[in-house]
């Protein structure tokens, strides 16, 4: 073994064996900046993702509301219901509550992306040691798919009911639209007004800081799984864009099972004038005592569908459009890089 300069300039040296030179010390590159105008981007990327697949799949989740909210339609299959939605209201029946879906997802979709992106950095560079960082990487993105939950519930609270009132209700809110619904619902308490609409806030935090947390946690370690098994789909970027499909349909059905019962809650909230504000553990067992323990899982399949369905195409796009808006996958790479002193990392 001797030494050998690999790098006369900065005066770097490394080790020669058998196999190739081992540097002395680690290499070295600047930690790449994340400006303002690329989490802009993130935000328009997750924005444009999350209104295009929940739009698709509207139909789904206007199925699995009424299942939660009709014991009736709960014995049933989902086409069942999907058929009998369609015979009595007809194919109109399948669309209820589209701009409440439309206006609430556009805003998750800007708000948790970027939200996510910032806190994930930000934890793991400014408030812990590179070894604490890497330690604890699964304990991070969860914590910070945590806080983007949080953001985008404030904004998701009050669509969601509207969206719920219309698609259980549709007799009486259909007409209203999205604004008239939305008014109607916080003027039924006189006590309390406007904050009617954030009377389902504590189950549906729960229930996106519940499903946000393990879709963000699910897929990046499906993503590791399936390229450790098959780097060569890292080579590609239709290959790439696959793999994304592939995990985020995992970790949205995951995310559906875990967080089912807090959702069940939240559309009992929602549908009823007279519930209060209840939180999640007073809301599950009001319904475990009225209808039994499966209520809380009543839907929990048809949620699963339409869940994977548009997580996985919630991923897919938000790559497509990083892409198209030049937002480097390097920048946005789920893999923590450890941060060394004087803001650089080891490659």
């Amino acid at each position: 073994l001797y030494e050998i300069g690999i790098d006369e300039k900065f005066g770097q040296t490394a080790t020669a064996t058998f196999a190739g030179p081992i540097a002395a010390l680690p290499l070295k590159r600047e930690q790449p900046d994340f400006p303002l105008d690329v989490y802009a981007l993130l935000g328009i990327s997750g924005g444009a993702g999350c209104v295009l697949t929940h739009s698709l799949v509207i139909p789904l989740d206007v199925v699995k509301t009424r299942m939660q909210t009709d014991p009736e339609m709960a014995s049933r299959s989902l086409l069942e219901s999907a058929s009998n939605i369609v015979k009595v209201e007809g194919p109109a029946g399948l669309v209820l509550g589209a701009q409440a879906t439309i206006a609430g997802y556009l805003w998750y979709g800007l708000s948790v992306y970027p939200s996510y992106s910032f806190f994930k950095r930000w934890i793991a560079q400014s408030l812990l040691s590179p070894e604490v960082a890497i330690l604890y990487m699964n304990n991070i993105v969860l914590f910070a798919g945590a806080i983007a939950a949080v953001i985008a519930s404030l904004g998701l609270t009050p669509l969601e009911a509207a969206r719920i009132r219309t698609v259980a209700e549709p007799n009486t809110y259909r007409e209203k639209g999205l604004l008239g619904t939305l008014k109607a619902i916080s003027i039924e308490d006189e006590e309390i007004g406007w904050k009617k609409l954030y009377a389902g806030f504590a189950s549906l935090l729960t229930r996106q800081v519940i499903f946000g947390s393990i879709k963000f946690l699910a897929f990046e370690q499906a993503c590791e799984v399936i390229y450790n098994f098959w780097p060569v789909l890292q080579d590609a970027t239709w290959t790439s864009l696959l793999v994304s499909l592939v995990a985020g349909g995992f970790s949205g059905t995951l995310s559906s099972v875990v967080s089912q019962p807090a959702d069940s809650v939240l559309t009992y909230v929602a549908q009823s004038s007279d519930s209060g504000n209840l939180g999640v553990l007073e809301g599950s067992i009001m319904m475990v005592e009225r209808e039994g323990f499966k209520s809380l899982y009543r839907g929990v399949w048809s949620r699963c569908l339409w869940a994977g369905c548009i997580i996985a195409g919630q991923f897919l796009l938000y790559d497509v459009f990083r892409t198209l808006l030049r937002v480097n996958k390097d920048d946005l790479s789920q893999v923590f890089e450890v941060v060394i002193s004087g803001g650089q990392t080891i490659n």
